[in-house]
């Protein structure tokens, strides 16, 4: 039985390694995967000490040749998946660890006493280095051994966590097969406490001979053939949740053994505590594993604090970065970005994000290769789409506002250079000549020659006040400081009136207004009324003013209206643009019994913007 499991076990990993490098000739592990095999076969199959001598110095000789029963699944796992060690460091640390088995096999090739236990008192048959430099040999090989197979885990963990793609799979297939180490201790721990009558440890020991070499070549050959990380999931969970269970069954029994003396009832007491507690612990289990491969898809809570504290505390210039790394780390994938519109399909798993009706984007998911997204994952990202689009619009108000900003500065420069070269052009040079004009007239003696220049001056001074009234009016309307706004409305309606009647409704006296909203209504209400002269084909138009706490005008008409594609020029963009400048809205809507409503909602405050809704 015993032969037949050994060649067994050392016929598969000479297979998977056939089979890799058939496919794959110069890659290293192929050759390491044949080495193993053949090792395992010749360190365990013999039936027992060699009599003859050369038989004693192969005996004597590979004493320590144990170590090769796990050497080349060792030097495996710095290889996966390229064939090459991580880095320089690794190299090294592979090279040592060679040395170290070198080393430890001389050393253990003069362990006589040893030789003499298994051969009956005979005594090695070569001659070796003295005793005591052998036993220094032989501890200092095992120490960097035991270095390199403890090393082995660090690089696969260092690795795993900088690889993509393709390679992060592979080395997932390792990781699965590396469980048999642990399935293996767990089940002699449980052969020897709890079934010691039972040989199941030879068995465990022959899963990893198999196992892992098995998991090896899939790693390399065909590393899609299923969901690794939903089999490695599944797998974490009933290993630890199967080891806690036999821990806790085998600590209970043994401390009521010790404590009353009868195994049956720590028996009854250690099925009863599992029982209660295998439940609860699979649940834990599965939900913090399952976070590890997948992320917070059986959180949703946990994702969504994520996302709204990543954007908490990023900088508002780098909200979108933070939005799309919180959904990549909850979802437990490589990249996540946000797209303006929807590209050509490619793959990629795209969730539309909608803000008050409004599509803003797409949040776009890269789902890594050998990876199918369940609906609980879907569920999550259209959560997170949802509660992302709110703050990638906040960020994208922000943005707007920040150019708005710089378009009121730059606007506001603008004015102020313009203003600049009217007076310097044109008030300065008439005034600098009023001044010349009124020397002349000074120096003048004759009668007439001053009256003529007096009268140039005064032409000169009536044309100046005119170009300051010219930049005045520029600057605000003169009528709302004349007649008050709805006054100024009235006298504006007036002068368009001809083939449509402007009706101008308000209350009897309008409340202090900020001098920017008594501006931005005024240019609104002029600019609705001239596109209902020039274009609406109207005979009535109606123009009502309420103030509240808010400023609403209303401009409505009976014309044609405007069709469902219409997008307006130029004077409803100004028009919009001047309520947002406010914080206000201004939105352009058909009646339902004809013609156009303009609607313009102005805040009175600035810490208080208001929207209306069309």
């Amino acid at each position: 039985m015993q032969q037949a499991l050994v060649s067994f076990g050392a016929a598969v990993p000479v297979v998977a390694g056939l089979l890799v490098l058939r496919w794959h000739p110069r890659h290293p592990v192929g050759w390491l995967l044949v080495a193993h095999g053949l090792c395992f076969f010749a360190v365990l199959f013999p039936p027992g000490p060699g009599s003859s001598a050369a038989g004693l110095v192969v005996d004597q000789l590979a004493q320590g040749a144990w170590v090769l029963l796990f050497l080349w699944l060792v030097l495996i796992a710095y290889l996966l998946p390229d064939g090459r060690a991580a880095n320089r460091f690794w190299r090294w640390w592979v090279r040592v660890g060679l040395a170290g088995v070198v080393i430890f096999m001389v050393g253990a090739a003069g362990d006589r006493q040893q030789f003499k236990d298994d051969h009956g008192g005979t005594v090695p048959p070569v001659p070796w280095l003295p005793e005591p430099i052998s036993g220094g040999l032989g501890v200092a090989g095992l120490l960097l051994v035991v270095a390199l197979c403890f090393g082995s885990p660090v690089a696969v963990w260092r690795r795993l966590r900088r690889a993509r793609d393709a390679q992060r799979l592979r080395l997932l297939w390792l990781v699965w097969g590396t469980l048999t180490v642990p399935v293996a201790l767990l089940a002699g721990w449980a052969n020897h406490f709890l079934a010691p009558a039972v040989p199941v440890f030879p068995f465990a020991l022959g899963l990893v001979a198999v196992g892992l070499p098995i998991t090896v070549g899939i790693a390399i050959l065909r590393y899609r053939l299923f969901d690794i990380e939903l089999v490695l999931s599944r797998t974490l969970t009933y290993l630890l949740l199967v080891a806690a269970v036999i821990v806790v069954y085998a600590l209970l029994l043994l401390g009521a053994a010790r404590l009353t003396g009868h195994d049956t009832l720590g028996g009854l007491l250690a099925v009863g505590v599992v029982a209660v507690t295998v439940h609860p612990a699979y649940s834990f289990l599965r939900r913090h594993i399952e976070r590890w491969v997948y992320g917070l898809r059986s959180d949703p809570r946990a994702a969504i604090r994520l996302l709204a504290d990543r954007a908490d505390a990023a900088d508002p210039n780098g909200l979108v970065a933070a939005v799309t790394d919180a959904v990549a780390a909850a979802l437990r994938v490589d990249r996540v970005r946000i797209e303006r519109a929807m590209p050509p399909d490619d793959g990629t798993l795209r969730e539309p994000m909608v803000h008050r009706g409004e599509r803003i984007g797409y949040l776009a998911v890269d789902v890594p290769p050998g990876r199918q997204f369940a609906r609980p994952d879907l569920d999550l990202v259209e959560d997170l789409a949802r509660y992302a689009a709110v703050v990638v619009r906040s960020g994208q108000l922000n943005d707007e506002l920040r150019e708005s900003r710089s378009r009121i500065v730059a606007a506001r420069e603008e004015e102020r250079r313009r203003l600049r070269r009217d007076l310097h052009d044109g008030v300065g040079p008439s005034l600098a000549a009023v001044v010349l004009k009124l020397n002349a007239t000074q120096s003048r003696p004759d009668t007439a020659e001053r009256n003529a220049l007096i009268a140039e001056t005064r032409d000169e001074v009536k044309a100046a006040i005119a170009e300051v009234r010219r930049l005045v009016d520029d600057l605000r309307p003169p009528a709302i400081d004349e007649v008050g706004l709805l006054g100024a409305v009235r006298q504006r309606a007036a002068a368009l009136t001809g083939e449509v009647t402007f009706e101008v409704t308000g209350p009897p006296a309008l409340p202090p207004l900020p001098a920017a909203v008594e501006v931005a209504a005024f240019r609104i209400a002029s600019e609705a009324m001239t596109n209902v002269v020039r274009h609406a084909g109207a005979t009535r138009c109606r123009i009502a003013v309420e103030v509240g706490g808010v400023f609403e005008l209303t401009v409505a008409d009976n014309g044609h209206g405007i069709g469902p594609a219409a997008t307006g020029g130029v004077g409803w963009t100004s028009m919009r643009e001047r309520a947002a400048e406010l914080g206000g809205s201004c939105t352009i809507t058909s009646r339902p019994e004809g013609g156009l409503i303009v609607r313009a909602v102005l805040p009175l405050h600035a810490d208080r913007p208001e929207e209306v809704q069309a």
